[in-house]
């Protein structure tokens, strides 16, 4: 999907922090830790490079969520921490990303053993369901960027590229000004929408630089009988 830099919210500090793996204990041993039926599926491959990388596949798919290929860089404690449980060398990591039908080998089969389902249209409109109706109760963008994630993490949905996200919490959030809009202008007579009109755009009689809404915006000032008249 072409994502119209206009609708990106992040900057890329902030989205490194938010793709970033973090090497604290809690994910380590709530997401990197194998259980007997993992080693099993992780020990089919013979090679040790293979057995190494397969293992942090299933990792990132868990958390934070997207995929092999859009994590960069795995923090040093966490492959490690992963070598440690399949009896293999940090090191060897090094050879895996050499073929990459390889990586797609695998991830297919990540997907089959553990019922992730890649993010196609149906699943983009079925998140984005579930957003809208967040939107119209909450519409910072930090805020619902977290909670469409978390929402894809609780389905077993790979994550699509942040920008993705970036642009469906952006279009939300304008369906959503739409449909407010809307519903406020139909609870309103035409005299009301002339009053309005009026606030909008007529100057002000003691400030004609400014409109009535302008003048309405400032801040009164010091808290003094005078400005409470």
């Amino acid at each position: 999907m072409k994502i119209t830099r206009g609708r990106e919210l992040l900057t890329p500090e902030q989205r490194q922090t938010l793709m970033q793996i973090p090497d604290d204990e809690w994910v380590l041993g709530t997401y990197y830790t194998f259980s007997k039926q993992d080693l099993e599926v992780i020990n089919k491959r013979r090679r040790e490079e293979n057995r190494l990388g397969f293992a942090i596949q299933l990792c990132v798919l868990r958390y934070p969520g997207w995929s092999y290929n859009n994590n960069k860089g795995i923090p040093d404690p966490v492959v490690d921490y992963i070598s440690k449980q399949i009896g293999a060398t940090s090191s060897s990591l090094s050879l895996y990303p050499q073929r990459e039908n390889t990586l797609w080998d695998h991830l297919k089969e990540i997907r089959r053993e553990y019922d992730f389902v890649t993010f196609t249209l149906k699943e983009y409109r079925k998140t984005f369901k579930y957003l809208f109706q967040l939107v119209l109760e909450n519409g910072d963008a930090i805020h619902l960027l977290h909670e469409v994630i978390d929402f894809l993490r609780k389905n077993k949905i790979i994550l699509p590229a942040i920008t993705t996200l970036e642009r469906m919490v952006w279009e939300a959030r304008a369906m959503a000004e739409r449909k407010l809009f809307n519903t406020i202008s139909k609870s309103l007579s035409n005299d009301q929408k002339m009053k309005l009109e009026e606030i909008i755009t007529l100057p002000h009689p003691s400030e004609p630089n400014k409109t009535i809404l302008g003048w309405l915006k400032e801040p009164p000032g010091y808290p003094s009988p005078e400005t409470f008249l």
